[in-house]
């Protein structure tokens, strides 16, 4: 109400049944919105009123409601707090909010109406406003192991296509909500279509001898996971992808879950890589989130933001296994995650590399080959396809206490078939 008046110059009436005005313009506050301000220009009529008496003057032509929403030239109507409406006559509840929206149709405001519920059982939830409103959407809160999670659904909208599912959203202060459009949720074709299809260009690691068994590098827009115990040294070879990407003058944006950035950059400096000096000449960008209270939507929401603002031509994920352990192992949310970000990276022609604490992630198991193994070509030898499984046995078998020598492997998922050197 508050933007439409605002930003569109679309007067609009807030109805109250329960919650009082003052209250309300108290707590638009904290969000920056002053509907004080809004009511002395004119731009906002709130009203605090019964639910008999509001059904009632909707139905009459001469409503003292509508003539108060008319002087103002009101185009938008919120009613906070409908419940189920009696008819009047004792008739059917769905036939009385079918009059409502009548009403509101015909004086051309477009309503935002909040209906409670308190059944988990949405199916039971269900009330026959609606099978009479336009376009539904319902909110839930739901606990995700020890936190919550706040989720909007687009149950239906007439008229036009809509993303199905449940996606997150944030109530942030001095804004009010965000939403994110779920991980799962399918981005634009463009998207789906991309693929690491240059079968000639290499992207450089900057690794002295490993170039050379990869042929002089990976594929532009490919997916490579670096995969080790921890100490291998998988980050070192992420520092030195991003150093070698800034000595060739390419972009580079590194994502972090494990380590902060004075971390990062004091590990960097340690093996002669000044990664502060990248980061202000814009050749480098870190990006740190700790994956406490994880929202993967959100998480998702950010990346597409900065991949879209910085137009990296390599990043770098340290590590994969941070999102096992943050979104459960054993749960399709880490598959979708990774799907997702391969083809974002895919779809920008970025050439990414992924690295995975393979001892450290003791749930690996199933979830690492369904993940992974599917992202192969089929082209691909079966000797590389066996490593990638053989990974997953070692995992399961830490995970039920038997330990096993793991080397570390670096396994390049867009490679069809090309002469690469093993060992």
């Amino acid at each position: 109400m508050y933007r439409g008046a605002r930003q569109f110059n679309e007067p609009g009436v807030i109805v109250l049944f329960e919650v009082a005005p003052d209250k309300l313009i108290r707590d638009a506050a904290l969000f920056g919105w002053d509907l004080r301000e809004l009511e002395r220009e004119r731009r906002l009529k709130i009203i605090f009123t019964t639910r008999q008496v509001f059904q009632q003057e909707l139905q009459q032509a001469d409503s003292p409601l509508l003539a108060e929403a008319a002087e103002i030239g009101a185009r938008r109507i919120f009613v906070d707090g409908l419940i189920q409406l009696p008819d009047s006559n004792g008739g059917d509840s769905r036939e009385a909010f079918h009059l409502l929206a009548e009403g509101l149709h015909r004086e051309n405001l477009t309503a935002m109406l909040a209906l409670e519920s308190t059944s988990v059982d949405t199916a039971a939830a269900r009330a026959p406003e609606e099978f009479v409103a336009d376009t539904l959407l319902r909110l839930s809160i739901e606990p995700v192991q020890r936190a919550v999670l706040r989720s909007v659904e687009v149950v239906k909208s007439r008229g036009h296509e809509y993303a199905l599912g449940r996606h997150s959203f944030r109530i942030v202060n001095g804004q009010g909500l965000d939403v994110y459009r779920r991980v799962q949720a399918p981005r634009s074709l463009q998207r789906e279509r991309g693929a690491a299809f240059d079968p000639t260009s290499r992207v450089a690691t900057g690794i002295p001898g490993l170039d050379e068994l990869l042929n002089g590098g990976y594929y532009v827009a490919s997916t490579t996971l670096v995969v080790g115990i921890s100490g291998a040294g998988k980050s070192v070879m992420a520092l030195q992808f991003v150093a070698e990407g800034a000595r060739r003058g390419e972009r580079s944006l590194m994502i972090t879950l494990d380590e902060p950035p004075a971390q990062v950059l004091r590990n960097a400096q340690s093996i002669g890589i000044d990664l502060q000096s990248l980061i202000d000449r814009r050749l480098a960008h870190l990006w740190y989130e700790p994956p406490q209270e994880f929202e993967i939507d959100r998480h998702f929401a950010q990346i597409e933001a900065i991949v879209e603002d910085f137009k990296p031509q390599r990043v770098v994920i340290d590590s994969l296994s941070t999102y096992g352990s943050s979104l459960g192992a054993s749960e399709r949310s880490f598959r979708d995650f990774f799907h997702a970000i391969v083809a974002l990276m895919k779809e920008r022609q970025i050439t990414a590399v992924y690295n995975i604490i393979l001892m450290n992630w003791v749930e690996l198991g199933n979830t690492f080959r369904h993940a992974v193994v599917p992202l192969i070509p089929l082209r691909l030898s079966a000797w590389f396809k066996s490593r990638i499984s053989a990974l997953a046995e070692v995992a399961e078998a830490h995970r039920r206490g038997r330990r096993q020598w793991v080397p570390m492997y670096a396994v390049n998922l867009a490679c069809p078939g090309g002469p690469i050197r093993r060992g």
